[in-house]
């Protein structure tokens, strides 16, 4: 009975180092590939246009370069300043995986809108799309 118990100890305790070590490379590997994107910003560029504003329009037209990790929003913190009422502090996340974009809403007050349509969870973006916060309007571009 002693021999099983020990036993299950070290199987036990093998997973979990399995676990911890899969886990560590994975995180490795991700800093990898964004450290990569950040030393070769001409691989994946992608800008988000504005397209409309009824709160900044002297910005129409503005083309924004997009870094591996990009936040929308009114505060001062983010990568693109959306200059609108209806937008929170941090109001939207648009991120690089891979050879993917990803859009996602961080919780806003008001919402953030994928081609009119209410962002719920993290979603692919690609060349065209528009990304609507309050009135203000931003296309993808790649």
């Amino acid at each position: 009975m002693e021999l099983l118990l020990f036993s299950f100890r070290i199987i036990s305790a093998l997973a979990l180092l399995s676990f911890v070590g899969l886990l560590g490379w994975m995180v490795w590997r991700d800093m990898r590939q964004t450290a990569a994107l950040l030393n070769n910003p001409e691989d994946g560029r992608a800008t988000l246009v504005m397209i409309a504003s009824e709160s900044d329009s002297e910005q129409l037209g503005t083309r924004i370069p997009l870094r591996p990790v990009t936040g929308l929003g009114r505060g001062a913190s983010n990568t693109i300043i959306v200059s609108d009422a209806f937008a929170s502090n941090e109001h939207a996340l648009v991120s690089r995986k891979g050879t993917r974009w990803w859009l996602e809403d961080l919780n806003s007050s008001n919402g953030t809108l994928l081609n009119g349509a209410e962002l719920n969870r993290p979603t692919v973006i690609t060349a065209g799309d528009v990304i609507t916060i309050g009135s203000t309007e931003l296309r993808m571009e790649m």
